[in-house]
């Protein structure tokens, strides 16, 4: 399994974990560091842990958590933690790329997870699936979005960026929203931005956008 940009989120600030946290309903000091809801995939037990394979939206890693009673198929909400790298799994007989250790986790059901998330969205922000499913009705107007940079590329003067926040599909491609900024960003990063959104652009060379959010400026984020 891949360790890719999920990796990223939830290393950002802290370097070592404490398994003596307590769980609950209430985040934790710096957060859930969720970006999208994130299911359960796998689970391995551990006796006082748990290594989870767990998925968020297209991004995928494996977690080691307290042992909370998390099965295949449950949500959970986890805090920020520090990535270990080149990891030898024995239950699998096989190496990884990463594996987050996490201190504070809560199992909770999809609609919880959306709900916590949905909270955490700036004011005014429209899901990503939203603005697709409400293209030709919202097109030419001001929008805010927020998600995580899932790729940032610079060409001809600005900045390109790739959202995604765990909604729409992306087998039609609508699980993921460029965002045409001057605006530095990095991947993994999660942020908010307040542009115009536009439908059907054709940019030449073959670089066509169903949607597109022309004049992105960053704005705050929770």
């Amino acid at each position: 399994m891949r360790a890719i940009v999920f990796v990223v989120v939830v290393a950002l600030s802290v370097s070592a974990c404490s398994w003596s946290s307590v769980q609950g309903t209430e985040p934790p000091p710096d957060g859930w560091a969720n970006r999208a809801p994130t299911s359960v995939e796998q689970v391995i037990d551990r006796g006082d842990t748990q290594l989870l394979a767990v998925k968020q939206g297209a991004l995928q890693t494996w977690i080691e958590v307290p042992a909370v009673g998390a099965k295949v198929g449950d949500y959970v909400l986890l805090g920020q933690g520090s990535a270990r790298t080149d990891v030898e799994i024995p239950e699998l007989g096989a190496r990884v790329p990463a594996v987050v250790d996490i201190a504070h986790v809560q199992v909770v059901d999809r609609a919880t997870a959306e709900a916590t998330l949905a909270a955490s969205a700036p004011a005014g922000a429209v899901s990503i699936g939203t603005l697709y499913a409400e293209l030709a009705q919202r097109a030419g107007t001001q929008v805010v979005v927020h998600g995580t940079v899932v790729k940032a590329s610079n060409a001809v003067g600005h900045n390109w960026v790739h959202l995604q926040d765990g909604t729409g599909d992306a087998a039609s491609g609508t699980n993921d929203l460029t965002v045409k900024t001057q605006a530095s960003v990095r991947t993994g990063q999660r942020v908010a931005f307040r542009g115009v959104l536009r439908q059907d652009v054709d940019l030449g060379f073959g670089y066509h956008y169903d949607a597109l959010v022309e004049e992105g400026v960053l704005v705050d984020a929770p």
